[in-house]
């Protein structure tokens, strides 16, 4: 008998230890709405004290877990000036609490959750909000640390693309057009030399759009032009992941947009600006005008994003002008892709989109 009661007491004691989260899919979980008004300003190296038993009750559960987090939860807001890892650490807990990260004040922004804290990936600069949550509605005390170490900034997105309305990958395809400027032919597709041969998201390189993908540039002026598309309130930003080498000032390319089909051209300018003007005793098509040109900056692929909200409600030609001279010459203007998207479909342009996309690359 009293082995009987022994295994039914740790069978029973197992079980209890088993169902301390209860995990469920995220979206099952009802929404509240995260109230950030009263959120306590913290930074990196604070050790602080909590008590959430007067805190207000608003969300039932986060987008990263599916735990029932019915109790009451403390918000902290954390600004970070650089590119960090943050280490959250809960401590002397008198209740099972929670703590996420969130990338904004919406509990479906959640980047990260521990049940005795977290460690983030590398973040980049801004604001972050921090929440301590009872699990199965858990209310008390406990201690809070941050901790942040300075990492490498990671490469921000390009454009806000959960949705993608466009997407042209010359691995795939070799649909494009040529257009005389004021020199010689240049533009092809194929399997390139002398280039790197992984792009923007480690994909790697097969085939690509490019200037004479065989070898070196040569003294030319031509445009190479993709689309039609049509821009929209949800399909506004385009992406370019791309590499170049060429001589400095005299040889390079720029971006440029026809709604005419191609009778008319207006140059655009990426989030991070062009890197030179063109000589104006340079090449066809370039000189004067703002370009991506350079010799040796670049060991890798590059993600350049253009603002086309000028052009919703109108269908446009892209178009990428690339010009040399008859001296020096490298392995010039190379395109892996071209996606156009935005949010998510239908969202409407927000106007501060294109200055937070414009401020990750200062």
């Amino acid at each position: 008998m009293r082995y009987v009661l022994i295994t039914v007491l740790v069978l029973a004691m197992a079980l209890s230890a088993s169902a301390k989260k209860d995990w469920t899919q995220p979206e099952t979980m009802s929404r509240g709405n995260l109230d950030c008004t009263m959120a306590t300003v913290v930074q990196c190296g604070d050790l602080l004290t909590g008590d959430t038993t007067n805190a207000p009750n608003n969300v039932e559960a986060y987008s990263c877990v599916g735990w029932t987090e019915s109790g009451n939860e403390l918000v902290y807001e954390l600004t970070l000036d650089d590119c960090y890892t943050v280490t959250v650490s809960l401590i002397n807990m008198s209740a099972d609490f929670d703590a996420f990260l969130l990338g904004s004040c919406d509990e479906d922004d959640c980047l990260t959750y521990g049940d005795t804290g977290f460690t983030s990936e590398c973040l980049l600069p801004g604001t972050y909000y921090i929440v301590v949550d009872g699990y199965n509605g858990a209310i008390g005390t406990f201690d809070l640390e941050i901790l942040c170490e300075q990492c490498d900034c990671p490469t921000p997105p390009c454009c806000p693309s959960l949705y993608t309305c466009y997407d042209v990958d010359f691995n795939i395809t070799d649909v494009f057009q040529t257009q005389e400027c004021l020199g010689g032919p240049i533009w092809d597709w194929g399997v390139p030399l002398d280039i790197p041969m992984v792009a923007c998201d480690d994909v790697p390189v097969t085939n690509i759009l490019g200037t004479n993908v065989g070898g070196d540039y040569f003294e030319s002026g031509e445009a190479a032009i993709v689309g039609p598309f049509e821009i929209t309130d949800y399909c506004w930003c385009m992406e370019l992941c791309h590499f170049y080498d060429t001589e400095t000032g005299y040889d390079g390319g720029y971006v440029a947009i026809s709604t005419d089909g191609g009778v008319t051209w207006t140059p655009v300018a990426p989030a991070r600006g062009y890197d030179t003007i063109g000589s104006s005793y340079g090449a066809p098509c370039i000189a004067g005008m703002e370009i991506f040109s350079g010799h040796g900056n670049n060991t890798a692929f590059l993600r350049d994003c253009f603002d086309l909200q000028q052009y919703i409600g109108q269908t446009v030609m892209v178009g990428f002008f690339f010009g040399a001279d008859s001296s020096i010459f490298y392995p010039g203007w190379y395109i892996k892709w071209v996606k156009i998207g935005s949010d998510e479909p239908s969202s409407p342009v927000e106007e501060s989109s294109w200055g937070t996309i414009k401020a990750m690359y200062r």
